[in-house]
Formats: structure tokens, C-alpha cells, sequence
């Protein structure tokens, strides 16, 4: 055993009835259950609290005052248990964009970094939603840790940029899926790919094609919600090493994490990258095909 840190999973019911505030006090109680049975860290799912209207995305001063309230008393509750809170929300920025954002509360309640969903689906830009730029990663009193929402998942090099710039954990808050049974693979694959956990937090509309859960350096689901509400308490081992031998050597042992990141030969990759050129007509088929 390593460097343990329990973390608290979340499924939330989603009823259209429940208002934008009643929404915020589930997620406040389901928090504070996970807080009670030793939690250290605790993170929210995308889109709950605006579901099913995103129409406020057009109503910045109105996100904006609901944003600053909902992440002071986030702020206070993180400060309450010593422990850390990752909330989810859209987020005005400075330059005036919306942003589909979770941030990272420390224990004392403090803001140690954002990110802003990069991957964003057409009826996301249709909205008014803007991209994200990069995939942060923070580091935390028990680890590194960064995180990739829902729709950044379909895309492998999201959780490789996390993996090589040194996560131990991916939180991936997500509103849910609709492929069955390819969620969970995707998951437990760039788990197995970059020898780090990944710990999940959707709404209950899927449970049978996604879930809350988490999922080790191997892809064993170590964990999964199957109903909402509820909540569960678990431990990872963000020390546990994947280890290989890929000389066929007797005794020898290889840290996988660490020998991928040597053998890789990057040289070879940039074909990836020559599709970033084509960003700006992607948005505007986007559009156009909404339209």
C-alpha cells in the first residue's frame, strides 16, 4: 500500500421538479454524507443543477451571481470538513465566454485551479459555450491530479496529455453516455493506457450504459453506483504501480508508466495535431447542421 486517499463517489437522482436550489442542497448532503464517513475528496457531476434548461448560458450576469454564491458556499464546505471539494458549473470568464468548468477546492476552501471542458459537443457550441485550451494537472497534498467532463472522454489524447504531465487520478464528471457497452471500455481503457486511476460522478439517467465508479491502473472497475441517489466512500492507491517486463528477462521489472514515456516515439504523432487545423469549419458545420 501507498499513498491512500479516500474519495467520496456521488449519484444523484434527476427529476425535472427539483429547482436550481433544491439541486444544490442534494449535492451539498450527498457531499457532506461522503465528508462524514472519512471523504477527503468529493467532486460533483456536470450539468446537474442547470438541467434540463441550459438557457442561462445566454444570461451571464445572472450565471455569473449564481456562480460566485454557489462556490462560496462550496468554499465553506470544503472548509468545514478539512477536505477537498471539486464542483461542477458554467463559469463566465474575464473575457466574457462561458466555459463548462469544475475547479478544485483545497481544505481550506481556496481555489487551487480550474478546468474548462475542452471536447464540447454541437448542441454545447449551439448553446454558446466555449472550448477549453489545455488539460491542467494539480497538485494535491496526497497526489497529482488533473480532470477531463464527459464528452472529453471519446477523445484518447485527453487523458494522455493528463497521464504524461504526471496524474495519478483523473476525475471525470460527466451528465452521462449512450453507448453501451463502449462507455466503460473507453474508461477502462485510458485507465490501462496510462496506468492511472479514474474516478467517474454522472446523473442517474443512464445507469445501464454509464455509472459513478472507480477504475484502477489495470482497468479493474475497483467500484460502481448502480442506483440514485447514493453515495460511497472508497480508497486508491495512487502509489500502485503497473509494472511489466517486456525484455522477457528473468527478474526484471519495469515501472510501465515510466517506460511508456521512454519508448514512446513521438516523432511519429503528428498527424494528431494536423487536425486541430480544421477547428473553425468543424464549429461552423456544427452550427450549420443545427441550423
Amino acid at each position: 500500500m501507498g499513498r491512500m486517499v479516500k474519495i467520496g463517489l456521488i449519484q444523484v437522482k434527476q427529476r425535472e421538479e427539483d429547482p436550481y436550489g433544491r439541486r444544490l442542497d442534494i449535492l451539498e448532503d450527498m457531499a457532506r454524507r461522503c465528508y462524514e464517513e472519512g471523504a477527503e475528496l468529493v467532486f460533483f457531476p456536470e450539468a446537474y443543477q442547470h438541467v434540463p434548461d441550459r438557457s442561462i448560458i445566454r444570461r451571464p450576469a445572472e450565471l455569473r451571481e449564481k456562480y460566485d454564491a454557489w462556490k462560496e458556499r462550496c468554499g465553506a464546505l470544503a472548509r468545514e470538513y478539512h477536505a477537498y471539494l471539486v464542483p461542477w458549473d458554467y463559469e463566465v470568464t474575464p473575457e466574457g465566454t462561458v466555459c463548462n468548468s469544475s475547479y478544485i477546492l483545497d481544505r481550506a476552501g481556496e481555489e487551487v485551479g480550474r478546468f474548462h471542458k475542452v471536447n464540447l459537443t454541437r448542441s454545447e457550441l449551439a448553446a454558446g459555450l466555449s472550448h477549453g485550451e489545455d488539460f491542467p494537472v494539480f497538485d494535491l497534498d496526497f497526489g497529482r491530479v488533473g480532470i477531463m467532463i464527459c464528452f472529453d472522454n471519446y477523445f484518447p489524447e485527453s487523458a494522455r496529455i493528463l497521464g504524461n504531465q504526471g496524474a495519478e487520478l483523473i476525475l471525470y464528471p460527466l451528465y452521462g453516455d449512450t453507448l453501451l457497452p463502449q462507455w466503460e471500455i473507453k474508461l477502462r481503457a485510458r485507465a490501462i493506457d496510462n496506468c492511472l486511476h479514474i474516478a467517474s460522478c454522472q446523473i442517474d439517467d443512464r445507469l445501464d450504459v454509464a455509472y459513478s465508479g472507480l477504475v484502477s491502473p489495470t482497468g479493474e472497475v475497483l467500484h460502481r453506483l448502480f442506483s440514485a441517489p447514493s453515495h460511497l466512500v472508497v480508497e486508491a492507491d495512487l502509489a500502485r504501480e503497473v509494472v511489466t517486463n517486456t525484455m522477457a528477462v528473468p527478474g526484471q521489472r519495469e515501472n510501465l508508466r515510466e517506460y511508456l514515456k521512454k519508448c514512446r516515439y513521438q516523432a511519429a504523432y503528428g498527424g494528431i495535431l494536423e487536425e486541430a487545423a480544421d477547428l473553425r469549419s468543424w464549429e461552423e458545420i456544427c452550427f450549420n447542421s443545427i441550423k
